[in-house]
């Protein structure tokens, strides 16, 4: 009888059905393509042996001047530094406290002393205060972020304004105050020395019930009356009149969030606080540092400016670390926007760009895009003499992520991407949009390989290269975007796997109902073939300093890749399934009783001792239920599988689930002949 090859075309299609995608494969799990021929995926071990807390977000990787390298791993719960198979947990702290407003100013400094009665030990000279809500006091508006610039006491420190107080006032100070006339929406705002005019803006962070109506967020000045009192539109009309001296924003209290940066232990001497000093030379006990709660975050972005680590927790402040300065925690970056929804360094120059940032009246602006002096990342004032800047995107909702590309840096909002292109003083950047209807699908669904970007939109892959913005063909949409769980899709994470030259798109399935990514597409970018699988993974980095890619899974698991050809020490159970062939038309059945096996069974000069499952599935018309036959299990030993089956139509199924072993695809054979008709 005559023998038949069963050559495969490249590639994953799972558009087609099994009958139309003859010579192909139709579904598969945790392969790969070479030259054309499916492999076994490559495997995996831990890059360290427990789960962190939380579920991953983002992952970053990157040298110190010491030679050390280090990897980030920031989640829901915690940002952890993984070295030299240690583990530091430099999660942010803050803490929050309200208190009757106690604001000392002198008349001619910028100096303010603040006494917070909440306070249960001692701030440092490393934190940072936040007010949520503004403060009037000795002439000076107090609204922002203030580092500490001195410690007086176990509840007292000191701030520096930024001007001069024109008034002297101990323990004193007042947050706004509204007053109202009944069916109007024209509030008025009492707040002394308020330094605004007509058509300023003026932002009201914490809610507050007035006549019926909530005041929160930026309010556009109608009017100003004098220099104490200006009027804004409400959303609503009042259902009461209130006179003086009105509701006030926090019941009166004064609110401040505080940012706790845990310092390298103190040294035990000095000559400040308490009797003759600190430690050795005071009491001999060093007086407590002031703690606060780890943040939490739904998400992060992640970078590093020479040897520091930068951190941005999604609508947060921008936090450094510096792997060798001792410090327990991130410290704020207190001369930065206090809100972004991410950050990235842009070079040429290494600048910190920071987009959904903060506008001057503190309100986050969803469009704007704010940068730091070069090689300055705490320097954010624009002046003749800094690069520092702005730029609202004119287009979209909002801007959904930032990344240095090869040539430039680049910016998505939910429907278009712009170009960030670096062109020196005055302007610094100007920004070109590159293409409409490509908006990015979620912060981390995005990366860069061979010189092109790769990201994932609504229902359609892209890819910038020298030919511009440009669509993928992808033969396996049906298994993403008809089991995308929607309401989780902005989790959707974009990595490269430069050794392979694949671009992976991991994905929150329906199917699967975990709302985490669990599945994933995967394109070979040099073959242009495509291939699917099941695969938990929250984040993910290219190859790095730190060796081949690293996965995080959403249980917390930090995975190396490409380190073996196992599973975190389990079988990686890999399979595919053909199409299938065609063995007569018409009416014609065929006979087949042997196949040949052709593969690699183990990688180049290594041992050949893969083992393999081949299920045969016969049908005589397309829509008929398969008759399966097998699994075989086949190897090198293996000559050919005895089957002696009859019909019109086969596909194969191969699976492995051993350990060790590596195998890729041959010229699978058959030997058939005619056999009658039906």
């Amino acid at each position: 009888m005559p023998e038949v090859s069963l050559r495969l075309a490249p590639g994953v299609n799972a558009e087609f059905t099994p009958t139309l995608n003859e010579s192909a494969i139709s579904s598969c799990d945790l392969i790969r393509f070479k030259d054309g021929l499916p492999q076994k995926l490559g495997g995996w071990d831990r890059f360290f042996p427990t789960p962190v807390a939380g579920i991953p977000r983002a992952t970053h990787g990157w040298s110190d001047l010491r030679g050390f390298d280090h990897l980030a791993v920031a989640t829901t719960a915690q940002l952890v530094v993984l070295t030299n198979g240690g583990l530091q947990d430099v999660t942010p702290q803050t803490l929050l406290s309200d208190f009757a407003p106690s604001f000392t100013t002198t008349v001619g400094s910028s100096n303010v002393e603040i006494n917070d009665p909440n306070l249960t030990a001692t701030l440092t000279t490393d934190d940072t205060v936040f007010f949520n809500t503004p403060i009037s006091v000795g002439g000076l508006i107090l609204m922002g972020l203030f580092p500490v610039t001195v410690v007086t006491g176990p509840n007292t420190y000191q701030i520096d304004a930024g001007v001069n107080a024109t008034a002297a006032v101990t323990a004193g100070g007042a947050v706004p105050a509204f007053t109202t006339v009944m069916d109007s929406a024209t509030f008025t705002v009492d707040f002394d020395n308020h330094a605004l005019a007509v058509n300023d803006t003026f932002n009201f962070p914490i809610p507050t019930v007035v006549a019926g109506v909530t005041i929160v967020s930026t309010f556009t000045v109608i009017d100003v009356p004098d220099p104490n009192h200006f009027e804004i539109t409400a959303p609503a009309q009042a259902n009461a009149t209130i006179g003086d001296p009105g509701v006030s924003m926090n019941g009166g209290k004064a609110q401040i969030e505080y940012f706790i940066t845990l310092g390298p232990p103190a040294a035990g001497a000095g000559f400040g606080l308490g009797g003759f000093g600190l430690g050795g030379f005071g009491t001999g006990v060093l007086p407590a540092e002031q703690t606060g709660t780890p943040i939490t975050a739904v998400d992060w972005s992640l970078d590093n400016f020479g040897e520091d680590l930068i951190a941005n927790p999604q609508g947060g402040p921008i936090y450094f670390f510096q792997p060798n300065a001792g410090f327990q925690t991130m410290e704020l970056v207190a001369t930065g926007p206090a809100f972004n929804n991410g950050i990235f360094v842009a070079m040429p120059e290494q600048i910190l760009v920071c987009w959904g940032s903060t506008l001057s009246n503190g309100q986050q602006d969803l469009l704007l895009v704010r940068w730091s002096d070069s090689e300055d990342f705490t320097n954010f004032q624009v002046t003749a003499a800094t690069q520092a800047g702005s730029f609202r995107i004119p287009t979209g909702s909002r801007i959904v992520a930032g990344l240095q590309g090869p040539q430039q840096a680049l910016i998505w909002t939910d429907i278009d991407v712009y170009a960030m292109q670096f062109l020196g003083p005055p302007f610094v950047f100007g920004f070109n949009k590159l293409s409409s209807g490509c908006g990015l699908i979620g912060p981390h669904a995005v990366t860069s390989l061979r010189g092109n970007v790769y990201w994932l939109s609504f229902g359609t892959f892209f890819v910038l290269s020298g030919n511009g913005v440009q669509a993928i063909p992808c033969s396996v949409w049906d298994v993403i975007f008809q089991d995308l769980d929607t309401a989780n899709q902005s989790k959707c994470v974009v990595g490269a796997n430069s050794e392979f030259d694949e671009v992976i798109y991991f994905y929150p399935s329906k199917s699967g109902g975990t709302g985490e990514c669990d599945k994933y597409v995967k394109l070979n970018v040099s073959e242009g073939t495509w291939d699917f699988g099941n695969m938990p993974r929250a984040a993910w980095i290219d190859q790095s300093v730190l060796g081949p890619p690293i996965g995080a899974a959403p249980n917390g698991l930090v995975f190396q890749h490409e380190t073996s050809n196992d599973a975190d020490g389990q079988p990686l159970i890999s399979t595919f399934t053909t199409g299938y062939f065609v063995l007569s038309e018409a009416r014609d059945f065929m006979f087949v009783d042997w196949l040949f096996p052709d593969m690699k069974w183990g990688v180049f000069n290594g041992p050949q001792t893969a083992s393999v499952q081949i299920t045969i599935n016969v049908v005589t018309f397309p829509n008929d239920p398969p008759l399966v036959f097998g699994p075989f299990t086949v190897s090198q030993a293996v000559e050919f599988i005895n089957l002696r089956l009859r019909g019109r139509q086969i596909s194969l199924t191969f699976m492995s689930s051993d350990l060790g072993s590596f195998w890729r695809l041959g010229n699978i054979r058959i030997r058939s002949a005619p056999m009658g008709r039906r």
